[in-house]
């Protein structure tokens, strides 16, 4: 299904006519719960070290959220569901900035031989600041959207350009706040390709590298090395969801 863009508004053809998608800014309040859920695990992992104040709840939901695509007519059920790791990119004018400032990082924590577990935690510790850094600064962030890369092909990126719009479910888990309460929400997209010479590519695949050291393991539990996947680091393409509605589905425990 081919999608045109002018401007701020998608146009794509559904069922013989035309629809428009205009993208809109997601809301502030799922931005903040977004930036504080990867900024208390990014401090969880290096500690009081990194100078900012402690959070009480954090979690991986709002890298891991599930994608819902439309499967093809003949398919027997409607939808595909699949988790895909999802970003918030830097804004234009601050890329280059950024790819530039995380290759230095990447050269400069680049482990080799057989590092002790002291040079690791160190290792570690200088990139996850580094990350910390750049999602402490959200006017730098294009809060439009947000961006993935392809790691593991299958059936979403096979649905991604057939149908280009996409439903994006993030989880949060209650913590300790009061009233108690579920942070749900559904961001409703468009989906763009990018190959590997867009600056949006160049900066997601550099943010990723941060993340992995070359010592035969990730510095960020779960994370799996890149030798462990299909594309071997190799990766084909990427992606922007551009953000046309935004449904907040939290649950208040309170009931309020």
């Amino acid at each position: 299904m081919r999608c045109v863009r002018k401007k701020n508004v998608f146009y794509v053809p559904i069922n013989g006519t035309t629809k428009k998608f205009p993208i809109i800014t997601m809301p502030k309040a799922f931005v903040e719960w977004n930036l504080g859920q990867r900024l208390g695990f990014l401090e969880h992992m290096i500690g009081p070290a990194a100078g900012a104040p402690k959070r009480k709840s954090f979690g991986f939901g709002a890298h891991l959220p599930v994608y819902v695509t439309n499967n093809r007519p003949t398919s027997l059920f409607p939808a595909n569901a699949a988790v895909k790791g999802s970003g918030f990119v830097a804004k234009e004018k601050y890329i280059d900035y950024y790819i530039e400032k995380f290759r230095c990082i990447i050269d400069d924590t680049n482990l080799r031989g057989e590092p002790s577990e002291t040079a690791i935690a160190e290792a570690r510790k200088i990139r996850m600041e580094t990350i910390i850094e750049f999602y402490s600064n959200p006017q730098k962030i294009d809060f439009r959207c947000m961006a993935g890369l392809e790691i593991w092909p299958g059936v979403t990126s096979k649905n991604f350009k057939a149908d280009p719009r996409v439903s994006v479910h993030f989880l949060g888990m209650p913590g300790h706040q009061k009233p108690a309460r579920y942070h749900q929400w559904q961001i409703d997209c468009i989906w763009e390709e990018i190959k590997s010479d867009d600056p949006r590519f160049v900066f997601g695949r550099t943010l990723r590298e941060l993340t992995l050291g070359k010592i035969g393991r990730s510095f960020v539990p779960g994370h799996i090395p890149v030798e462990n996947t299909p594309i071997q680091g190799k990766y084909p393409s990427g992606w922007i969801l551009w953000a046309i509605q935004a449904r907040d589905k939290g649950l208040n425990m309170a009931g309020v």
